[in-house]
């Protein structure tokens, strides 16, 4: 008696077992259904019915016998029991149903930039903004996680919010940063300058450099690129700083073992496009002065100020003439 009690008591749980490892993984019971997901509705007792369908842009399905019904705004459950109670008038056999979302496309978000795998992302809930750019390989070598925007979709279409995700991960304030929402855009700007400093070496040896020095946001060398010219080069630097003097600005060929010096007023070319656009070459040097102080400033600073852009010119000069 106790022996085919056990054998009974097996049998059971071999069934459990088994019944557990057929029901499909499970998804959140608060997920609503959304435009464009994609879905498998299953009948058991009618398996010739089951289907995959797309949620159309009205946010409805087309179903066999039934035809169309909505389906965004409800979970799969609710979904479920409208399908079996639609379909049960028809097809008396049919009195369970399920729904599942095979492919998530309703929440989703755009990431550009200096992603390593940039594009559409989507999701069954949309993580957090470190989550979004890790799931999309990460930024490259060039990214500036310093200045991350976050360019809204939806009814706050075409606000940005910058955000310092360097600084978040640095003091490990993940929580704080901006919830991200459909339709949201991430964008990842290049490092200012655009060259590591681990990579100039490298880059250096290549000779496939640019170099702005002087009164810019971001002066050093910058990362070669075709068709540059001047004004676009000093932008790359990040812009001509409040001192800065562009009617002096300077350009530095170098032309085989000597080097030709260019004067630029370059206040003038945004004027009046004069004179020609001058496209970067490799190791062209491009020179912005800081603006000549009056009369009465301190002599002292003047004569400091100068020696210092001499000096760097200097330098940078004579390392370009003995490549």
């Amino acid at each position: 008696m106790e022996s085919r009690n056990l054998k009974q008591i097996l049998i059971s749980l071999t069934v459990i077992v088994v019944g557990m490892a057929l029901v499909p993984p499970t998804q959140s019971a608060d997920y609503l259904i959304g435009a464009e997901d994609e879905l498998q509705i299953s009948y058991w007792q009618g398996p010739e019915r089951n289907i995959q369908v797309r949620v159309g842009l009205d946010g409805k399905i087309s179903l066999d016998i039934v035809g169309r019904i909505e389906a965004a705004g409800k979970t799969t459950t609710q979904l479920e029991n409208d399908i079996v109670r639609l379909i049960s008038r028809l097809d008396k056999r049919i009195s369970q149903a399920s729904v599942r979302v095979v492919e998530f496309n309703y929440n989703y978000v755009f990431v550009i930039g200096q992603i390593n795998v940039p594009g559409k992302m989507t999701f069954e809930e949309i993580p957090d903004l470190w989550t979004v750019i890790n799931e999309s390989g990460g930024v490259t070598d060039l990214g500036d996680l310093s200045r991350v925007s976050i360019i809204r979709g939806g009814d706050q279409a075409g606000r940005v919010e910058v955000v310092n995700l360097r600084e978040a991960l640095a003091f490990g304030n993940l929580e704080q940063l901006p919830r991200l929402r459909r339709g949201d855009t991430i964008e990842i700007g290049r490092t200012p300058g655009q060259v590591l400093a681990g990579e100039i070496g490298r880059l250096a040896e290549k000779k496939s450099l640019f170099y702005v020095i002087g009164a810019v946001g971001n002066p050093g060398p910058i990362t070669y690129e075709e068709n540059l010219d001047v004004l676009e080069v000093i932008a790359l630097a990040g812009g001509p700083g409040e001192s800065a003097d562009l009617k002096r600005t300077q350009l530095v060929i170098k032309d085989g073992n000597y080097a030709q010096t260019i004067n630029l007023n370059l206040e003038k070319y945004i004027q009046v496009g004069k004179p020609a656009r001058y496209i970067m070459k490799k190791e062209d040097m491009v020179i912005v002065p800081v603006r000549r102080p009056g009369f009465f400033d301190s002599r002292l600073g003047q004569i400091a100020g100068l020696l210092t852009a001499v000096s760097t010119a200097y330098l940078l000069i004579d390392r370009i003439q003995n490549d």
